[in-house]
């Protein structure tokens, strides 16, 4: 009996270590798992078991999503891309809109004259056109303004930004800034800039118009206005009339001051007395009329 009794309890234990290890192996919930795969269309007894093995599966499938966004590699999110300003409401290309306000103020600092003359874009035959300051805003003429760029210096221009709160975000050369190109200003910050430099002096720009739009002042402030496809004659003041000085035989430097007066649009061809004119002697013009001198030197 006692032999039979030991034999028992043995085999009680091997049972009782036989359970725990499966517990410990999670052997009941897969076997839940795979009785739920054979009978989902069971009765209510089944039922119980899909719900129990569902809760296991789903937790399961959150554990492995998690695990894949935890991770994924940097790379792989997306990142969003730096924004800048665009032409918009608030903000705008200045384009040559910025020239105006800058060389204003340039000639109030004296480093340029009002009535100085600026070596400007060339004709056909590559002739110097040179031109006053002014003129060279009024023509928006693109190589006049990089030659007047140079003539203002770097220090200046830089020094007249800062004074306007107008940053840059990234390098441009000099000339691109007077040209407005490749950077982008408050339009608020722009207008300032014409209210703290452009004084009555330069009213004869106005309006200012480039690509459709325009700058006025109104009420004594400038602003900006959408502007009419319609010839800017219409807002000039009328060209007055002068007569041509003769000027055969003259020193050129003489015969560009007498020229100096009535128009900017001047070329100098050859050097030395001047042999030929045109327009004629004592024609008579009107308003920035194109005049051409020849040197005795000309071929």
């Amino acid at each position: 009996m006692k032999k039979k009794a030991n034999r028992r309890a043995f085999f009680v234990c091997v049972v009782i270590c036989l359970l725990y290890a499966s517990v410990a192996a999670k052997i009941p919930d897969k076997l839940s798992v795979k009785r739920i795969t054979e009978g989902q269309n069971s009765g209510s007894k089944s039922a119980g078991m899909v719900s129990k093995g569902s809760v296991h599966k789903t937790i399961e499938e959150v554990e492995e999503v998690v695990s894949v966004k935890t991770h994924a590699p940097e790379h792989h999110i997306p990142q969003k891309a730096e924004q800048r300003p665009i032409n918009g409401e608030d903000h705008i290309e200045p384009s040559l809109f910025i020239s105006v306000p800058l060389v204003c103020s340039a000639l109030k600092e004296g480093l340029i004259e009002k009535d100085g003359l600026i070596s400007a874009s060339r004709d056909s035959n590559s002739n110097i056109i040179w031109k006053k300051p002014l003129d060279v805003l009024n023509d928006k003429d693109e190589e006049g303004l990089k030659n007047l760029s140079k003539a203002i210096g770097t220090k200046h221009i830089l020094n007249f930004l800062k004074k306007e709160d107008i940053a840059l975000n990234e390098k441009i050369s000099v000339e691109d800034i007077v040209l407005g190109k490749g950077y982008f200003v408050e339009k608020k910050k722009l207008l300032a800039a014409y209210n703290n430099n452009v004084t009555e002096d330069y009213s004869r720009l106005f309006p200012f118009v480039v690509s459709g739009a325009g700058i006025v002042k109104n009420n004594g402030n400038y602003t900006f206005v959408r502007m009419k496809a319609e010839s800017r004659s219409h807002y000039a003041k009328d060209e007055q009339e002068w007569l041509m000085p003769n000027l055969i035989n003259l020193p050129s430097k003489l015969a560009l001051e007498k020229l100096i007066t009535h128009t900017s649009k001047i070329k100098i061809m050859g050097s030395g007395n001047i042999a030929e004119q045109y327009p004629k002697p004592f024609e008579r013009v009107r308003g920035e009329t194109e005049c051409v001198i020849y040197g005795r030197t000309y071929k």
